[in-house]
């Protein structure tokens, strides 16, 4: 008995544990699961009613209430018993079928008639467990109950066995899947279970089978992470979203790429026929202005390698970005004539809150759309917002176009080539103004650390292109992905390697040759990546830099990386033939190793070996 109880006791334990364990944690809404939510909860009462079996059958007759308890809770026992064999035949039942196309759609047409016939199946199993004689030893130190009930489980048992045999035979092709382990081993441990109650019939093991495989099942069922899965979704989604906004954004940008370089061609070959002197200045303007929105578009929207969180203006509050494009967009819309269109566009990658001065932003944005009121009677007025996102910087990309009057190249050359100095002597202090003049508004954008541009042509329209680099809010998602990205760090030990060079051949013959020695590459061929990735606490064992890139050198990279609280990664260094006699000094600088660029492929090697 002492034995019996003991295993009971332990079973129960590590059955309340996986009890705990499953339902604290977000679950798939599928049939295994319910299914398995079934079986756990019935195997824990089980358990319970079991103990509560062996001491109301070792009192029996010592008192009316024990007896009258002592048959109910072994009634209960065997009943709770009959409902987990039964439970568990549906599920082989249902794994072994569900898969079957055929099988399935039978089952859907014919679900009521089964779900009937189990039912009366049930109810007749109930009440001969609750009916047929049940008799109880309790002598010599065993206590267990015996007699036409419990030969009813032992029937039953031998039907589910059966039964799952017959489904493993006919699912023969998928015997090997993880799901069927626990039916071969629940036939393994009811066999020992009989032939020990057998030897001994006060060790009672049945339900302590059951209790294993129940645990065992908590392995086997489909129930990956749902956190996890909803995470894996939304980030899904949030890709599609993404990829859908940069296919628009580059498509808009492309197009406006096309239209000042083809502007400038046209006009380069125009200038060789041209004869007056003023065409030729008029001529120069315009490619001058083309110009310059090109160096805008390419230098300050699209060159993502200048994104430095060290240099970008940061602000204490944060906004709700959609909240605040939405409101300007209602004020926009409560203004304008009818004569004229207004349309609002707004990426759904943006994040939605970001760190900045959304009075100074709004003031910035209301005021170029009420200057594109002024000079457009009729046609439309566009807002929109795009975005580059980098780490944990958002790139604004605002852009208001109209069709109205425009302005001429002098006025808009003059604009863009204002100078800071010319730009202090403007007023913005009145942060309630949302009527400042482009000039005005130009000296603001420079206040939030950002750059406007404008491109005109006069009868035509007007663009003014608001850049600005915001900072990111940390969210309950960011936070998540962070965990999900260090989880990713541990579980992978590959060692992981961060290589910077301009050169995209050596790039490529690097990333081969780590990769041949099983070391997970990460390449860029932007410098400031290398300490934007370190700064975003991303963890390598190694960083190997090329000497010479086009706005660092390796030295410069260095130090700011030795800047960074805890930075401890070795650092190797690339350099040409002609600076291997200072070869020393790059270590006294602190670079852990050099390699020899003229034997790359030998040195990446033993740097590979090395670290």
């Amino acid at each position: 008995m002492i034995i019996g109880i003991s295993v009971i006791t332990c079973c129960l334990l590590f059955s309340i544990m996986f009890l705990i364990i499953y339902f604290s944690k977000s679950r798939i809404n599928n049939m295994e699961n319910k299914i398995y939510s079934i079986l756990i909860i019935i195997n824990v009462i089980d358990l319970i009613m079991e103990l509560l079996c062996c001491y109301f059958t070792y009192t029996n007759g010592t008192s009316l209430f024990n007896t009258f308890m002592c048959g109910i809770c072994n009634r209960l026992f065997i009943v709770l018993l009959l409902t987990w064999m039964a439970i568990f035949t549906f599920y082989i039942f249902y794994i072994t079928f569900i898969t079957k196309e055929k099988v399935k759609k039978n089952l859907n047409k014919y679900k009521q008639k089964f779900i009937t016939i189990g039912i009366i199946i049930y109810i007749v199993l109930f009440t001969l467990a609750m009916t047929l004689p049940l008799y109880y030893h309790n002598s010599d130190g065993l206590v267990y109950s015996y007699g036409p009930a419990t030969m009813l489980l032992v029937f039953f048992a031998m039907f589910s066995v059966v039964f799952g045999i017959t489904c493993v035979i006919i699912n023969r092709k998928n015997i090997k899947s993880k799901q069927y382990y626990p039916l071969f081993i629940l036939i393994f441990l009811l066999t020992v279970a009989i032939i020990i109650r057998n030897i001994n019939p006060g060790i009672i093991l049945i339900n302590s089978t059951f209790a294993f495989i129940t645990a065992l099942m908590f392995h086997t069922i489909e129930n990956p992470d749902a956190q996890l899965i909803s995470e894996l979704y939304k980030n899904k989604k949030v890709i599609e979203k993404s990829n859908e906004d940069t296919s628009k954004f580059l498509f808009r940008i492309t197009a406006d790429i096309k239209k000042p370089v083809r502007e400038i061609l046209n006009t380069s070959l125009d200038m060789k026929t041209m004869k007056s002197v003023n065409d030729l200045i008029e001529a120069s303007k315009y490619i001058n202005n083309q110009g310059n929105q090109l160096d805008y578009l390419v230098n300050k929207a699209l060159n993502i390698s200048n994104m430095d969180t060290q240099k970008i203006k940061m602000y204490e509050t944060k906004y709700n970005v959609y909240n605040l494009f939405k409101e300007i967009s209602a004020v926009t819309t409560g203004e304008i004539s009818k004569e004229v269109k207004f349309d609002y566009s707004m990426g759904n990658s943006i994040p939605t809150y970001l760190y900045g001065d959304a009075i100074k932003i709004k003031q910035a944005i209301i005021s170029v759309l009420r200057i594109c009121e002024k000079f457009t009677e009729s046609g439309f007025i566009n807002l929109d917002i795009s975005s580059i996102i980098k780490y944990n910087i958002c790139r604004l990309i605002i852009t208001i176009e109209d069709s109205g009057r425009g302005i001429g190249i002098d006025r808009v050359n003059e604009i863009l080539s204002m100078t800071s100095k010319e730009l202090e002597v403007i007023n913005i202090e009145d942060t309630e103004n949302n009527n400042l003049d482009i000039i005005a508004v130009k000296k603001l954008v420079n206040v939030l650390g950002g750059s406007l541009m404008i491109k005109s042509e006069e009868g035509k329209g007007t663009t003014v292109t608001i850049t600005l680099d915001q900072k990111i809010v940390e969210t309950k998602d960011t936070e998540l992905t962070k965990r999900l990205e260090n989880y990713e760090q541990t579980l992978y030990s590959d060692k992981k390697v961060l290589v910077i060079d301009e050169d995209e051949k050596e790039l490529s013959t690097i990333t081969s040759i780590l990769e041949e020695n099983e070391i997970n590459v990460t390449s860029s061929v932007y410098e400031r990546d290398c300490i934007e990735k370190i700064r975003s606490k991303y963890k390598y064992d190694l960083i190997i830099l090329d000497d010479e890139m086009p706005n660092y050198n390796a030295i410069n990279i260095l130090q700011e990386l030795q800047k960074i609280e805890g930075f401890k990664i070795p650092v190797v260094v690339m350099i040409n033939d002609n600076k291997e006699g200072i070869k020393l000094q790059y270590l006294k600088d602190g670079f852990a190793d050099c390699i020899m660029k003229s034997k790359l492929e030998s040195e990446v090697r033993r740097i590979a070996k090395r670290f």
